[in-house]
């Protein structure tokens, strides 16, 4: 049987690691294999690729270590010269911190909750099961880098969209801060997830409601 990760967090160790998003115009035969093939002309390795059920979108992460940036342009125009390929989005990184941006978990259409089997003795209680998932996501993140600065918090608040706690609307650091907004909050537990998790990797970060939404500032 093979495992699948329901989410994906990879330590790039300095690596450059891409994630490309393509938004198909239509689907046929081959559109995988001939997308895929793309990357291996460039010897490109594909650590994961996901499509979704209305196959809309295929999603890629990728170890770009040995491409250069004029390599890294010419893998994007030839991905985006068929028909098929409406838009392709991408971006790169060689943080020691890499997770998916561009990926929600649904379960017939609708959001799901990602969370470990053992949590589940704790859905009775919401508040014991936000700082337990908070914990073990803290621990994840200590574990791949050893010092959580902004650019490592706004990577790293992507695992809550990940376990479909939220959705990040916006990130950005700037001036060394980060301000991000988080709204479709899975109440009551979004929150208090926040809460532990950034105090227990140390972030010092500050919550705020704005509407339906919350802004974390770090």
């Amino acid at each position: 049987m093979l495992k699948r990760e329901i989410f994906l967090i990879a330590n790039g160790t300095g690596a450059k690691l891409g994630e490309f998003l393509i938004e198909l115009n239509f689907d046929q035969p081959g559109i995988l294999a001939t997308l895929s093939n793309i990357f291996a002309e460039h010897d490109v390795n594909v650590i994961n690729v996901a499509i979704d059920s209305s196959r809309q979108h295929i999603h890629y992460i990728v170890d770009l270590a040995v491409v250069a940036d004029d390599q890294l342009k010419e893998i994007l125009k030839q991905l985006q010269m068929f028909a098929f390929v409406k838009k392709v989005r991408h971006r790169t990184s060689n943080a020691p911190l890499f997770v998916p941006r561009w990926i929600t978990h649904v379960i017939n259409g609708k959001p799901a909750l990602s969370l470990e089997k053992e949590l589940v003795a704790y859905l009775n209680d919401p508040p014991k099961l936000a700082e337990e998932i908070a914990k073990r996501d803290a621990k994840t993140v200590k574990e791949l880098a050893h010092a959580v600065d902004p650019v490592t918090l706004e990577e790293a608040i992507y695992i809550a969209q990940l376990r479909g706690l939220l959705s990040v609307e916006a990130a950005e650091v700037k001036q060394g801060r980060l301000r991000a907004r988080l709204c479709n909050l899975a109440h009551p537990i979004a929150r208090r997830y926040l809460e532990v998790f950034t105090t227990e990797v140390g972030a010092g970060a500050k919550l705020a409601e704005e509407g339906p939404c919350l802004v974390l500032e770090s």
